[in-house]
């Protein structure tokens, strides 16, 4: 950025965001946002001040699923570890949901995973529309031995979310867009190539690219996608006694690195 574009920027910050007028009132991506959200849940709020877009109801309840069917209140899952460690430590909620959710920023879990799949099938059926095939795209990744988000799953091949949220497409009428057709092409490639199954991912990305999503639209979408299920397991660690979860003994940790050495001071 230049010296002028800087000066420009010192005198005044343009925004299409919105400001708050204290005494006044609020706008919110231009609209007035007490009486927008009359009839607007949260949910709808967040979303249009993601995209700046107003969903159907049918699109609304689908997206309201995506965000909601991740919600496990397993303590084993990794921000709700995070969770769990804060309330054993006494820490706040907030710093312990906070913690919890920058876990989700991780390179195998939640949104990396979803965010690169979403650009993935973009790209694919993008070149798909321009004559590519797309299993030998998918050749291509596989002979690069590139990961292929939203295929496959650690522990079990099977992901249970994937026949719940299909079924929930079917029962609301939801339409079948085509990066939805794409995502089970490719998962019927790769079952008879390699024996790997889609995860959620896909399935998450498919659909909210149909709907419009970009990268950094799904990012934002999928920050608090695992949130709900945090709570509980604070509030479950919150009711015993501090430090009782995880307690790790020095004898419990199984060292295998060098052997105790003699520090010598050098001359």
């Amino acid at each position: 950025m230049t010296e002028q574009q800087l000066s420009a920027y010192r005198q005044s910050y343009p925004t299409h965001a919105g400001i708050a007028e204290l005494s006044r009132g609020s706008i919110f991506r231009g609209k007035n946002l007490h009486e927008f959200i009359k009839n607007k849940t949260w949910f709808e709020l967040n979303l249009f001040g993601i995209t700046g877009r107003q969903f159907s109801s049918n699109e609304i309840k689908v997206l309201n699923y995506i965000w909601s069917s991740t919600s496990y209140a397993d303590i084993r899952i990794w921000p709700n570890r995070v969770a769990a460690i804060a309330a054993a430590a006494r820490t706040t909620p907030i710093l312990a949901m906070v913690g919890g959710i920058s876990t989700c920023d991780a390179e195998l879990f939640v949104a990396r995973p979803l965010v690169t799949c979403l650009k993935m099938l973009k790209a694919i059926g993008d070149k798909v529309d321009n004559g590519a095939d797309y299993q030998d795209l998918i050749d291509e990744k596989l002979n690069k031995k590139q990961t292929i988000y939203g295929y496959g799953r650690p522990i079990t091949s099977i992901d249970e979310r994937v026949p719940h949220f299909v079924n929930f497409l079917n029962e609301q009428q939801h339409p079948v867009g085509a990066n939805f057709k794409l995502a089970f092409k490719i998962e019927a490639y790769l079952k008879q190539k390699k024996n790997i199954r889609m995860n959620i991912a896909a399935l998450y990305s498919a659909v909210c690219l149909d709907l419009g999503f970009n990268e950094v639209e799904m990012n934002l979408f999928v920050t608090t996608l695992v949130y709900a299920g945090m709570p509980p397991c604070y509030l479950d660690t919150l009711q015993k006694p501090p430090g009782a979860f995880l307690p790790t003994k020095c004898s419990d940790i199984g060292y295998t690195g060098p052997s105790k050495r003699a520090w010598n001071k050098q001359s």
